[in-house]
């Protein structure tokens, strides 16, 4: 019985974790511009401008993915899109020191990324 107890307890608690992911986009941008701080040592005014961009390009994630009637394909491209447009914005506000960690910032994403969608794709 506690075993029973216990998994159904570990069950829920899963399900909590994997809904607690899903945050705004403010939440979203201040932990994008934290994480882009710690990598490329942002000045304040950076990091405020970095900020509007990812807030922006988040927000227009969420109402693409929101808007059902769009196909996911379509979806994934302009979210594409919004991505590579963001990251072309941040790159003009960085400096020559800071671009190459930039780089491979969106190397690690885009690597993350496609981790993610082959464990999620079925093997046919």
């Amino acid at each position: 019985m506690k075993k029973l107890i216990l998994t159904g307890l570990s069950f829920l608690f899963a399900i909590t974790l994997t809904f607690a992911q899903q945050g705004t986009p403010e939440e979203k941008a201040t932990e994008t511009v934290t994480k882009l701080t710690e990598k490329l040592a942002l000045t304040e005014e950076q990091q405020a401008s970095v900020y509007n961009i990812v807030l922006e390009q988040t927000t227009a994630k969420y109402a693409l993915k929101a808007d059902t009637t769009l196909s996911e394909d379509v979806v994934t491209e302009q979210i594409s899109t919004l991505t590579s447009t963001a990251d072309a914005k941040i790159i003009e506000l960085l400096t020559d020191e800071q671009k190459p960690e930039f780089g491979k910032y969106i190397e690690e994403r885009n690597a993350k990324k496609a981790e993610k969608k082959s464990s999620t794709d079925p093997v046919q």
